[in-house]
């Protein structure tokens, strides 16, 4: 063994003597003078330089190949992932791309379950966590990855209080965490409806016949008759949608605001009703009317008088020649103000600040000091003077 590596040593002297001397031949460094020395010195330095970094380099280069093959082997190792999620003290889901899978981790760094695409975890409380496999949707243990329901399903969606609904053949039912189904009353599954999830021991979900939606208890039994077109959740309220009427509820279904041709927006201060007439008003969250009348952007309007203008030159002379054949309009200010109730709709204001119509136009032009074109949305209009009334 020594003499073999004495023999692969000597064999590398040689090479390196060999091509120091091709390199000083070819420079003109064979003379024993001072000067050829010490630049052959210098060569043979730079050279073996070299050598060693690019020795180092491909040395580290096998070194990290090596190391994410083992990395490969033993899982301990995510870069090709996009991102990794802690989803349990023992679980770790990392979400594939550029065509990878994700997969669960466990706390040994094993892989437990490939092929997801996707993950959704439980509402507080619950255990097991809805995944897809790219074409179907089931469940896994928030503990161990361990499935409790394999992907069977076209929709289905988080665990809540218990329950889980999933979409068995355009009807949604709703499963325990051992994945049977305890409520089988044939609700119709629409896509625009989001999550059908447990809140306070309720859900809402659409009656299988009517398509009408209503709210069901846990035990499947309607708490409020499915007699709506829609019903959204808006942080602890229930929006009722009937026809162009809406109404907000609690969660306890106790009557915030009741039924009324307006559109509602619950924000975290107030509740905004934006009306049949484009007026807005505000309420508390208790239900209580703050402003009979929300209002922005108040401008004053200028119109086009009779008056031509002709510009003028620096002492005052007016301009000839082209100046002269465009003239220019002279505007003078209209009498009322225009100011905006829901966005990009407009009315007619007095000076005094006295409303004299309901914002129900696109485009207020003023024609004459008194005369409005108020336009609306189908691109026709109304004449109306300075105290609001129609011209004829």
């Amino acid at each position: 063994m020594k003499k073999a590596i004495k023999n692969l040593w000597n064999g590398i002297k040689t090479i390196f003597t060999a091509i120091i001397d091709w390199f000083a031949t070819l420079f003109g460094m064979k003379a024993e003078t001072k000067y050829a020395r010490v630049v052959r010195g210098i060569v043979s330095t730079a050279f073996a330089i070299v050598i060693v970094v690019w020795a180092a380099a491909a040395l580290y280069g096998l070194g990290r190949s090596l190391q994410w093959r083992v990395s490969k082997l033993f899982n301990t190792t995510d870069d090709e992932y996009h991102s990794v999620w802690q989803l349990s003290e023992n679980l770790v889901y990392c979400e594939g791309y550029n065509g990878c899978d994700g997969y669960l981790r466990n706390g040994k760094n094993r892989k437990v379950l490939k092929g997801i695409e996707w993950v959704y975890l439980p509402m507080k409380g619950d255990s097991l966590v809805c995944f897809s496999d790219g074409n179907r949707r089931g469940y896994f243990h928030l503990r161990d990855g361990r499935v409790v329901v394999k992907p069977k399903y076209r929709h289905a969606w988080v665990f809540s209080e218990g329950l889980a609904a999933v979409d068995d053949n355009g009807h949604v039912k709703f499963i325990n965490p051992k994945g049977e189904v305890v409520i089988d009353k044939l609700f119709a599954y629409n896509e625009y409806d989001g999550g059908y999830v447990f809140h306070n021991g309720r859900c809402t979900v659409r009656e299988g016949v009517s398509g009408k939606m209503g709210i069901i208890d846990r035990a499947g039994e309607w708490v409020m008759p499915p007699d709506y077109d829609k019903i959204y959740l808006r942080d602890t309220f229930l929006l009722l949608a009937k026809g162009d009427r809406q109404a907000v509820l609690t969660f306890a279904m106790d009557t915030v605001i009741p039924m009324s041709e307006a559109n509602f927006i619950i924000c975290d201060t107030a509740i905004l009703a934006t009306c049949a007439d484009h007026t807005q008003r505000v309420y508390s969250l208790q239900g209580e009317l703050v402003t009979a009348a929300e209002i922005r952007n108040v401008e004053q309007m200028l119109y086009e008088t009779r008056e031509v203008m002709y510009s003028v030159d620096k002492d005052g002379y007016e301009c000839t020649d082209e100046c002269y054949y465009n003239p220019i309009q002279r505007m003078d200010v209209a009498t009322c103000l225009r100011y905006e109730g829901e966005m990009d709709w407009y009315g007619l204001m007095s000076p005094d600040g006295k409303v004299l119509t309901p914002p129900l136009y696109v485009c207020i032009t003023p024609v004459a000091k008194d005369l409005y074109l108020c336009e609306t949305d189908y691109g026709r209009g109304v004449m109306l003077n300075s105290k609001g009334e129609r011209v004829e």
